[in-house]
């Protein structure tokens, strides 16, 4: 009988380890550091056609990852002013594994970008402040790099981005999954007719409830409404990112490049920065400057808020912009990036060891700066 009460208690330890190995989540492997893939994208001549003529709309591809094929993936080409491209040329794009075969995943993932990074020289600025984010606690897309070749022609370095969706918050909100995700979209604010990402309702009304908000004639009584409707904790770390990494195309700044999720518990509003292309441009940018977006506004306008934001820009400057720590990251992410350029026939790779010495570069000049006026700002 003892035999038996022990065979059965290791049936049922094996059933259960087999059981959280296939609950464990694959897509952290897609972005350790240093982790280059190779993507392969095969569309053939009628979907191309499609494409060509409708880019924002999926058409079928086969995808090959490494060793691993798909078939029937979703694609389209992405991006706005600035970054798109035509297929013949170095398209972003953006893959969808599901769109056609249902629960169809690479590695935990079922929608993923392939940005091709022509508005940041060094492909690693999204990457390095995504990270950055997330380290502070705020949720953002995780990244890495790939290479990419499209219908056998080689388009070479891209950044491989996660995709934002109910996965995604599934990653990042375990316990507050099924609420309402909006895609901030090209330079709208939240009052704008933003697209609904994930979610089962699209009444809007928390969007109006917090543009409406923000638009009160009282400073005191914005900020206090505004309070309960946002994250203000976790707005106030976003801020602080692109703050301190000269984000021009923000929220903060340009009412862009954000998603806004609204959990189902307390419904307070987390904003989720993306874009993050084009930073460290200037790095001799005020600590505190003016600002785009409607709660940005609201925020910095009341003492309460500045003090808030404030706090979030020093934590981040004294925990998290560490020139050391950035440095090595950037040098985690540079050899293995040179020697996938030499594999695939790049024949003068040094381009891009020169792009990763120039961001330590402005790293350098910005972390210079901000030693000196972090004291002066109150």
């Amino acid at each position: 009988m003892r035999n038996c009460w022990i065979a059965f208690v290791l049936i049922a330890a094996a059933s259960a380890a087999q059981a959280q190995d296939k609950k464990k989540d694959p897509s952290p492997d897609v972005f350790k550091p240093g982790a280059i893939w190779k993507v392969n994208i095969t569309v053939d001549p009628d979907n191309l056609k499609l494409l060509q003529r409708e880019p924002r709309k999926y058409v079928r591809a086969k995808v090959a990852i490494n060793d691993e094929n798909f078939e029937d993936v979703g694609i389209h080409i992405k991006g706005a002013a600035g970054s798109t491209r035509d297929w013949n040329d170095k398209p972003a794009l953006t893959l969808n594994t599901d769109k056609f075969k249902k629960d169809q995943k690479w590695k935990g993932l079922d929608k993923f970008h392939l940005n091709n990074s022509v508005q940041d020289g060094c492909y690693m600025n999204e990457i390095l402040c995504s990270e950055i984010s997330r380290n502070m606690g705020l949720p953002t897309a995780r990244g890495t790099h790939a290479i990419v070749t499209l219908n056998d022609r080689m388009v070479n370095l891209y950044v491989l981005k996660e995709g934002y969706n109910g996965k995604f918050i599934e990653r990042n909100f375990p316990n507050e999954k099924g609420g309402l995700l909006y895609d901030g979209g090209f330079v709208q604010d939240i009052n704008a007719d933003l697209k609904l990402d994930d979610g089962e309702s699209d009444d809007r009304k928390s969007l109006k409830a917090l543009a409406n908000a923000c638009n009160d004639g009282d400073a005191n009584n914005r900020y206090a409404a505004v309070e309960k409707l946002v994250n203000l904790d976790l707005f106030c770390k976003m801020a602080a990112l692109q703050m301190v990494c000269c984000d021009w195309d923000g929220y903060c700044r340009n009412s862009n490049n954000y998603r806004l999720y609204f959990p189902p518990k307390d419904g307070k509003a987390v904003f989720i920065p993306h874009g993050m292309d084009q930073m460290f441009g200037n790095t001799g940018e005020s600590l505190w400057h003016g600002a785009g977006g409607m709660v940005w506004r609201t925020v910095m306008e009341h003492p309460e808020g500045k003090k808030k934001a404030i706090a979030a820009i020093k934590e981040l400057c004294e925990k998290h912009f560490k020139l050391e720590t950035l440095n090595k990251r950037i040098d985690e992410w540079t050899k293995p990036v040179l020697e996938a350029l030499k594999a695939n026939g790049d024949k003068d790779p040094t381009w891009f060891e020169n792009e990763a010495k120039g961001l330590k570069d402005r790293l350098k000049q910005r972390s210079e700066y901000i030693t000196r006026e972090l004291p002066n700002l109150k």
